[in-house]
């Protein structure tokens, strides 16, 4: 029960005469002075020495004994004297002088303006409350940076993810450029960390690489975890064995560029990699092509496929979704099968498959192809179905992504439905956009360009099988950083974290000045909250100590209460090294 601070009410008159009251309020006086009832008592003064220390989403309250203080008393007032809101008590009845208060149950920016009193007690009640402490916000930001080695060693241009279990217990950070144990150029590792209980405290669970690692193979690209944190996906998109279907044959390097996924789950406090997962069409072999430009000569994989560069899991972990999206791609000089928008990244191509999405069920730990799922988009000119992927928690919805729309696929059993475009591109317009699923399957948002070119936030919401625009939210990212925001949405569709990477803000921590431009890239997360049908601005979300180039806001991901909120950097190359430290941040 919360207790909320209320002034004393007045004693009743006791009927006594005046001399009567006078000698009974005399006479604790004449006891003190004699040696008696209270003496020595110092319960009704305020704390000494009430200080504040920082863990990760937690505050570390500490003070000196109280003489004859038999508990203390600490209040909390959520939005400082200010605020609305009252002023009441946390912890109960502490006897210690030392209290942990968790912030777990809250994002950090719920409690900008908080501040906290003590008071200690006695038999006889309790004195006067200390002067108020306001702790500093920025310093229970959990932080961990990634200890990747020798940074100059960390090559190619795939962007770190991230992913947060729906219960905000366990993150995953891939590290796709990172060099592998054994010095594999590019091979790519994940990093799990996680939160024990009761305490809070995070920690790095685990540094996993996967079966046969191999240069250049970008695992860690794509990331999912079930909603417990003990089943975790990992694309490895750049992966070169022409294995098919489930824990084949690993080790030749024959399919370039064909990719593949892996599952991991957790037994106590312990990884291991339950499949090894790859496409049921799989290349036998895969060329190598080359592009001449002004920079040099580029070489490539002439048919690759990306398997796994998208990755989705279902709450439960027992479905898995692998986007596939340059299938269908042939880039062999002299042939006209290419279709499509071409970028070049980490030595490869991207843009010449109609792509596709397949998906797999876990029954009794085993693993099994449910579906295969090609791109179906009428226009010819539509590619890299599956880019981007999301599943409900449930799995019965799957929303994926090409360069020209986002679709949504519905399940009845193991038969999926066909696509149906819930967003398009306007005519003429080409280049996929962010978007993100809620956990319900209920709510999709989309960035899109409005008409005079702005950027909005679009938001469908489904009713039975019909999806309906929600009216459209202009957003605090600039045009020329659409194509780099990532989102995340809470399980009920009504907290949505946007990321701006290349946000050029230096404020640190909570609610800064985002409006000065002296941290080139630094980055920066957009909190926003929906009632209804009306999105408002929630928060503006920075890196304790922001960097320029770190691109703060490279992954992001609610938990699925929307109380906890991580963010990924991934630093860009300055020269040869990393900028900055690539890490990640819990708010």
């Amino acid at each position: 029960m919360a207790h909320f601070l209320h002034r004393p009410a007045p004693r009743a008159h006791s009927g006594l005469s005046f001399f009567h009251r006078a000698m009974l309020l005399a006479a604790p006086l004449l006891l003190a002075a004699c040696g008696g009832g209270n003496s020595g008592s110092d319960a009704t003064a305020a704390p000494s020495g009430f200080s504040v220390g920082y863990g990760t989403k937690a505050y570390h309250f500490s003070w000196t004994p109280t003489p004859n203080a038999t508990q203390y008393q600490l209040f909390e007032d959520p939005d400082g004297a200010a605020g609305p809101l009252p002023e009441t008590q946390i912890g109960g009845a502490i006897t210690s002088t030392t209290y942990t208060h968790s912030l777990a149950a809250q994002m950090l920016h719920e409690r900008v303006n908080a501040t906290y009193r003590l008071r200690a007690c006695d038999a006889n009640g309790c004195g006067p409350l200390t002067a108020a402490v306001t702790p500093d916000l920025t310093q229970a930001i959990g932080h961990f940076e990634l200890p990747v080695g020798e940074p100059s060693r960390r090559l190619g241009d795939y962007k770190n993810a991230i992913a947060l279990s729906a219960d905000g217990a366990t993150l995953a950070v891939g590290s796709p450029s990172e060099v592998s144990s054994g010095g594999l150029a590019e091979a790519g590792a994940v990093y799990v960390f996680s939160r024990s209980m009761p305490d809070g405290v995070w920690s790095q669970q685990a540094r996993l690489e996967g079966s046969s690692p191999t240069e250049k193979r970008a695992f860690g690209a794509s990331l999912a975890l079930s909603a417990d944190g003990g089943t975790l996906a990992v694309g490895a998109p750049e992966e070169r064995s022409n294995a098919r279907g489930i824990n084949g044959d690993a080790s030749n390097r024959d399919a370039y560029g064909a990719g593949a996924a892996y599952v991991f789950t957790r037994s106590g406090g312990s990884w291991g990699q339950q499949a090894y997962v790859k496409s049921r069409n799989t290349p036998v072999k895969v060329e190598t092509c080359t592009f001449d430009d002004i920079t040099g000569v580029s070489a490539f994989p002439c048919t690759p496929q990306h398997f796994g560069f998208s990755v989705a899991l279902s709450a439960d972990g027992n479905l898995l979704a692998v986007a596939a999206p340059e299938e269908g791609a042939d880039f062999t000089q002299g042939t006209a099968s290419a279709s499509g928008r071409l970028s070049f990244i980490s030595q490869t191509i991207f843009g010449g498959g109609k792509g596709a999405v397949h998906t797999f069920a876990r029954n009794n730990g085993a693993w099994a192809e449910q579906a295969h799922l090609p791109g179906s988009n009428p226009d010819p000119g539509a590619t890299r179905f599956g880019e981007v992927l999301a599943l409900s928690s449930d799995g019965s919805v799957l929303a994926a992504s090409t360069d020209r729309d986002v679709s949504v696929l519905t399940r009845l059993g193991n038969a999926w439905s066909a696509p149906v475009p819930v967003w398009r591109v306007r005519a003429g317009e080409v280049d996929p956009r962010p978007f993100v699923l809620s956990g319900d399957g209920r709510t999709l948002a989309v960035l899109d360009r409005s008409v005079d070119f702005d950027v909005q936030l679009l938001t469908f919401t489904r009713t039975a099988s019909a999806w309906e625009q929600q009216p459209a939210f202009p957003v605090t990212v600039g045009i020329n950083e659409l194509f780099s925001a990532v989102l995340s949405l809470s399980e009920d569709g009504r907290t949505l974290a946007l990321s701006n990477p290349y946000d050029a803000s230096n404020a640190p921590g909570i609610n800064g000045n985002a409006n000065n431009q002296d941290a080139s890239s630094a980055g920066a997360v957009n909190l926003y909250r929906r009632n209804g049908t009306t999105w408002a601005y929630s928060a503006y979300i920075k890196a304790p100590q922001p960097r320029a180039l770190a691109r703060f806001g490279a992954g992001v991901a609610l938990s699925g209460d929307a109380s906890t909120l991580a963010v990924a950097t991934s630093s860009a190359r300055d020269g040869t090294k990393p900028a900055a430290p690539n890490a990640v941040y819990l708010y």
